[in-house]
């Protein structure tokens, strides 16, 4: 399936001899199926393993025979990639067992569809449900509250001669003020997560990101944002760290079983930092194949930056992706 809107795909399920060991892979585009994925044509082989992917995919961690990749879809557009092999040395897939499998995927690919169909209609209920939510907080909310501290300002010169008194309403009337400003954020942050992710900012899209997380996770991952994330990072940076995000998040979601992760997004101008953190079961030491991981390490070292994982307490994961932002010419 596609892990984002780019060119890698995830393995979202797997059957058979070892299929343990791939669920959950990232492929490049260097592998076949990514190559069906985006050409929506079939490929046929003799052997899969032999064929070219640069040691990615499934038949670059498994031994795979004779065996075909179909797109998942219709003849305009692919939503996703079925892969069926045999093992080195089995006999090769007869024409009726394609034509049983072909029907399957048409199956499968309807599925999908309805599947998307529904997560936009929940996704619509959604949206509306956070423009009543922010639009009563705005008529009802903070004209109360307004009005409230404006009721108490002139109390303040009827009492100036207690002070005790006055000053207890003058903080009745800072406190009435800073939880208009809470307020009008939240109001802020509900239209914010509204917008269309690919036309806000990095800030925006990190937003759209953890609520696209929900759907697995089965609630909404805690998210900070820290520093001028839309203005001192470039696209090219962004990009990558959206789809370090959704990695990290989609690992939580199908391996680790967390329940409370945080991703903490910040930049300095000078170097921008993701960090995502659950209580998980944490990283299993005796799986040494991780392309997932791996995909995610190159994506700091090819600018310059680094990719840790470690154990967090006191349970569970910590990864953290850092890398340099080049250097902002003097104004």
């Amino acid at each position: 399936m596609p892990l984002d809107s780019g060119d890698e795909l995830v393995i979202e399920a797997a059957d058979g001899e070892d299929s343990e060991q791939v669920r959950g892979l990232g492929l490049p585009s260097a592998t076949p199926a990514a190559k069906v994925y985006h050409s929506n044509e079939r490929i046929t082989s003799a052997a899969l393993s032999e064929e070219p992917q640069d040691g990615c995919g499934s038949a670059g961690q498994i031994d795979l025979g004779p065996g075909f990749l179909l797109p998942l879809g219709g003849t305009e557009h692919a939503r996703g990639v079925l892969q069926v092999a045999n093992l080195p040395g089995r006999p090769e897939l007869s024409d009726a067992t394609m034509t049983l499998i072909s029907g399957f995927a048409d199956q499968a690919a309807l599925a999908l569809e309805i599947a998307e169909h529904r997560r936009e209609a929940e996704q619509l209920m959604v949206l509306s449900d956070r423009d009543r939510i922010a639009r009563d907080l705005h008529d009802l909310a903070i004209q109360r509250l307004f009005a409230s501290g404006l009721t108490l300002n002139p109390v303040l010169g009827r009492i100036a001669d207690r002070p005790d008194a006055a000053e207890r309403v003058q903080r009745v009337i800072d406190d009435l003020d800073d939880t208009i400003k809470t307020v009008r954020g939240t109001i802020y942050a509900l239209r914010e997560r509204d917008r269309d992710g690919a036309r806000g900012g990095l800030r925006a899209k990190l937003l759209a990101e953890t609520d696209k997380a929900a759907e697995a996770l089965g609630f909404t991952p805690a998210l900070r944002m820290t520093g001028l994330l839309d203005t001192d990072v470039p696209s090219e940076y962004a990009d990558h760290l959206l789809a370090v995000l959704r990695e990290t998040l989609s690992n939580a979601a199908r391996h680790a079983h967390a329940t409370q992760p945080e991703v903490t997004a910040e930049t300095d101008g000078r170097r921008l930092r993701l960090r995502v953190a659950d209580n998980g079961t944490g990283v299993d030491p005796a799986v040494t194949r991780r392309s997932g991981l791996e995909n995610l390490r190159r994506r700091a070292t090819d600018l310059g930056g680094g990719f840790t994982v470690r154990p967090n307490e006191p349970s569970g994961t910590v990864a953290e992706w850092t890398v340099p932002l080049p250097a902002q010419p003097e104004a």
